[in-house]
């Protein structure tokens, strides 16, 4: 009955009522809107260092900063191929290890050209970290010891260089830094967002790396992979690591790491805190135009109060309580509210289709939580300001209110 009532109150004015709830409409659509693309945007980023591979530990240099009168100053330690095999050796909780060379070029084919990321790998550097083969196969042991000529490549290395990543390239020759390369090998997609575009690869032979890109002699590797044998073992496999490098750094007793053993389980931790901080900053800048919302329903509700004395004087002639007429006009403002918070849900999710991609996300992922969040909001704010003007309204004199004009 009071809902009947409150919906034939705010239809005689139906233009009135729509622009009163247009705030609350763009307050829950922008909320769930920003809401969706910054979860989806964290579920993909969750999902592309998952895929990196499972019970992964990373070893890389450490990097200092410092500030000078040239300004900004870095410098770095190195990891060296006798720091892979003192971890291989006495690692006792480590099943594999991958070290890897990075490094840029220019890589050219029947007249493309394209600059590459790229990454002098061995073999066990495909099952440490997860990588499958669309085509062909991966680096060898034997394309190590014999220092081949042979390059993987990543499927956006393919679409650049060969104009679709549907080509085969196997076999083809490709050139790097003005040298002959063999494809051998076409990588499985794992994805890519903005920075993170894990496609856009070309990994060839570590010991051909570290001669052809970084000279004769280089013995040094820009990271080293760790796969444990189990993830109960992530704990002690860090500790053990770290032990092992200090010592062959002879890095004394309370002397800083040169080095970062890095958990995966940790950086997922790391990615997901702060892009769930981030998506909770959007989501209460969006907020702020669900209080404007707020502020329209109460000032609406007060004009509404003000129209509508003498009905209020009326009801309360024939016997209505106080508490009959604060629930009428509080009943208007949060159906307002509701029906307000109930359409902004279904524009937010047509919106986050389209936000997403303008924030180079892939997907926008719409969480029960977040429509309940946002639709208990509009009914609370709804509740919240107007209460005042029902309050207001519940409050006049009866005999005052059946002479008002």
């Amino acid at each position: 009955m009071v809902l009947r009532v409150a919906l034939g109150a705010l239809t005689r004015n139906k233009v009135r009522s729509f622009l009163t709830m247009l705030g609350v409409v763009i307050g829950v659509g922008a909320v769930i809107a920003l809401v969706a693309a910054g979860e989806g945007a964290r579920a993909q980023v969750v999902s592309q260092f998952e895929s990196l591979g499972s019970n992964l530990l990373t070893v890389s240099p450490f990097t200092s900063f410092s500030f000078s009168r040239g300004g900004l100053q870095t410098s770095s330690t190195e990891l060296t191929m006798a720091d892979v095999e003192a971890i291989d050796a006495l690692a006792t909780t480590v099943a594999l290890v991958a070290p890897s060379y990075s490094s840029n070029g220019t890589m050219t084919y029947a007249g493309e050209t394209t600059s590459a990321s790229i990454t002098g790998v061995t073999s066990e550097y495909a099952e440490v970290n997860n990588w499958q083969l669309a085509r062909g196969r991966f680096i060898t042991a034997a394309d190590n010891d014999n220092l081949a000529m042979v390059v993987v490549l990543g499927p956006s290395m393919v679409e650049d260089l060969f104009g679709s990543e549907t080509v085969n390239p196997v076999g083809e020759t490709v050139r790097i830094n003005r040298q002959n390369y063999e494809v051998v090998g076409v990588l499985e997609s794992k994805g890519s967002t903005g920075p993170m575009n894990q496609d856009n690869t070309v990994m060839m032979p570590l010991r051909t790396a570290q001669i052809k890109l970084g000279g004769a002699g280089t013995k040094e590797v820009s990271s080293i992979s760790v796969q444990v044998r189990s993830a109960d073992e992530m704990d002690l496999a860090q500790a053990q690591l770290t032990a092992i490098l200090r010592a062959r750094h002879g890095l004394e007793t309370g002397v800083q790491d040169d080095f970062r053993v890095q958990n995966q389980e940790d950086i997922v931790s790391s990615v997901t805190e702060t892009s769930g901080t981030f998506t909770t900053l959007l989501a209460s800048i969006a907020a702020i135009s669900l209080v404007v919302g707020g502020i329209g329903i109460m000032n609406i509700m007060l004009v509404s109060v003000t129209e509508r004395t003498r009905e209020v004087g009326l009801r309360k002639a024939v016997g209505a309580k106080r508490g009959d007429i604060l629930l009428q006009f509080l009943a208007e403002a949060v159906v307002l509210s509701g029906i307000g918070g109930l359409i902004g849900v279904g524009l937010g999710i047509v919106a986050a289709q389209i936000i997403t991609p303008m924030l180079g996300g892939t997907q926008a992922l719409v969480t029960g939580q977040s429509v309940l969040l946002a639709v208990g909001v509009s009914l609370a704010i709804g509740v919240f300001f107007g209460l005042y003007p029902a309050n207001r309204a519940a409050r006049l004199n009866p005999i005052d209110a059946l002479r008002y004009e």
